[in-house]
């Protein structure tokens, strides 16, 4: 990163800035794309898996405007904790586009609530 002063001696400055990200919530994908053609079943799935250090179970989930979507949550256990899958469909009849978000509700503090960002494109068949 370049900063500018109005230092005469120095007037442009190098910054490097480094850290450990430790990762809350693993996500697969945080924006969903249901692009395909009219009356075609277009869906994507989403992974969600929380870290070992935030555990956390999903306790609702809702979307901002639903009118092109549906969705579903799988719970997944497996030996190193919880998965869950969420699946989102299109449900749009005609051709356009849309953008929408899920919000996902958890019982942790640290991430109390996901956002996956919805952006459909449906073509007329060609």
């Amino acid at each position: 990163m370049l900063v500018i002063t109005n230092d005469k001696s120095r007037p442009e400055v190098r910054l490097e800035v480094s850290g450990n990200v430790k990762i809350r919530t693993y996500l697969s994908s945080s924006i969903v794309r249901l692009t395909g053609n009219v009356n075609h079943e277009i869906k994507q799935t989403v992974t969600i898996s929380p870290s070992k250090k935030n555990p956390f179970k999903i306790i609702k989930i809702n979307a901002e405007k639903g009118e092109n979507i549906r969705y579903n949550l799988n719970e997944i256990k497996k030996p190193d904790g919880i998965k869950y899958q969420l699946t989102v469909y299109n449900t749009k009849k005609e051709k356009g586009w849309y953008l929408d978000k899920i919000y996902i509700k958890t019982n942790s503090q640290k991430s109390p609530e996901l956002e996956i960002k919805i952006f459909g494109v449906i073509r007329e068949n060609l």
